[in-house]
């Protein structure tokens, strides 16, 4: 994704919803609990996060309008990245900047992004609140 992109973007984001942001996170029912309910319930409120399951990702063929970044549950992810390829929907997913919300503590590539590794931020689903606004707010501004 290009720098101009980006800053598109982000500027329309800011323009349009204040200093609000809206989150996609991709994460399929069966994952959906534990930490990673946790996760939703402490997500910072001055942003607003959607959760979609993969399933929901292909019906609709996309993101909700003025998604600013996606955060991805990496079964989620694994299991469902040959349909993505498959349905063509890699060049939607490569549209918005993403991050990896795992509870592993060591990284593994995600299938199809080995090329960007190093450049997507990993969320740990049981951090704390005031965590969980400062990874956003970093999010936000890389």
């Amino acid at each position: 994704m290009t720098k101009k992109r980006i800053l598109s973007i982000l500027s329309k984001n800011l323009f349009n919803n204040g200093t609000s942001m809206k989150f996609v996170f991709l994460c399929d029912d069966i994952y959906l609990k534990g930490d990673y309910a946790a996760f939703v319930n402490n997500f910072p409120t001055n942003h607003e996060l959607v959760t979609m399951s993969g399933e929901a990702f292909l019906q609709a063929k996309g993101f909700p309008e003025n998604t600013f970044g996606l955060l991805v549950e990496r079964f989620t992810w694994q299991k469902n990245f040959s349909l993505f390829r498959y349905f063509g929907l890699l060049p939607v997913l490569e549209t918005v900047p993403l991050a990896v919300v795992s509870r592993a503590r060591r990284f593994e590539p995600l299938k199809g992004r080995s090329a960007l590794r190093g450049q997507e931020m990993i969320v740990t689903p049981n951090a704390s609140s005031e965590a969980l606004y400062t990874l956003i707010d970093k999010f936000v501004a890389a």
